[in-house]
């Protein structure tokens, strides 16, 4: 028989995102709150960010140990307690990049990252999870297949956290479309405002920022997450959801917490 809920005695928080930098823009702030308070934060990576841009800081074929170190120095800053980092290959559109196009997590069987996953989740034994929602946020093939694995090892994992919630923008998508994410229309369709918000402290976005800083290699994502969402930089969204994915409560009204 499956447990029900459990009281929380593991890590605080785990957060299972595919890319280095996506474990800044939403939680910066919560990281950092739960490390001052000396509570354990895990943070799971799913590739190790290679088919991205380098902006010319390093050889296309060397932009994973670029953004691993990214990864390792922004993690520290925000104290994160454990980090685990595979090197699962991540979306690459076209071959403008120096590396072959490659659909990503979406083509990697799920038998090869699930059962990490449930290991983890059952060796921390979470109260808080968070990933990606359904429609990735902004489409991104790799956010979508996140949200999908995520899902399958909350379903069998053993420990059941309190807690799981999917990064939320105030705001539906309103981005071009791009090639191999989902149709605006579709991320639209899937967007659910968020029913948790966390407002941080001037000190607790000064260390959001230095990590952000961090990724240098993904400046160009930095500067227009801060033009597009500059209201995220400060107050962190989120919706609770099923372990299936399905939202908690769909007509919940937003509420201001200090953690999840």
């Amino acid at each position: 028989m499956r447990p029900t809920q459990e009281p929380a005695t593991g890590a605080a928080l785990l957060a299972i995102v595919p890319h280095p930098d996506d474990e800044a823009f939403g939680l910066g702030g919560l990281w950092t709150r739960l490390a001052a308070a000396g509570e354990r934060t895990v943070l799971v990576t799913l590739t190790r960010g290679r088919g991205g841009r380098s902006l010319g800081l390093c050889p296309p074929e060397r932009l994973g140990d670029l953004r691993e170190e990214e990864l390792r120095e922004a993690a520290e800053i925000l104290g994160i307690a454990r980090l685990e980092l595979h090197d699962h290959h991540d979306y690459v559109p076209d071959g403008d990049r120096g590396v072959p196009r490659d659909p990503g997590l979406q083509a990697v069987p799920e038998e090869r990252i699930v059962p990490d996953l449930v290991r983890i989740v059952d060796e921390e034994r979470p109260a808080a999870v968070v990933t990606f929602a359904a429609n990735g946020s902004n489409g991104h093939p790799d956010h979508v297949a996140t949200h999908r694995l995520a899902h399958r090892a909350l379903t069998r994992a053993d420990h059941r956290p309190c807690g799981i919630y999917h990064y939320a923008s105030p705001d539906p998508f309103d981005g071009p479309a791009r090639d191999g994410f989902l149709t605006p229309e579709r991320i639209r369709d899937g967007w659910r405002p968020p029913d948790r918000r966390i407002e941080l402290t001037r000190d607790e976005l000064a260390v959001k920022l230095q990590a952000l800083a961090c990724h240098r290699s993904q400046a160009l994502s930095v500067l227009g997450f801060a033009r597009r969402l500059t209201e995220r930089l400060f107050e962190e969204t989120f919706r609770a959801a099923t372990p299936e994915g399905e939202p908690l409560d769909p007509d919940g009204p937003v509420r201001t917490v200090d953690r999840l």
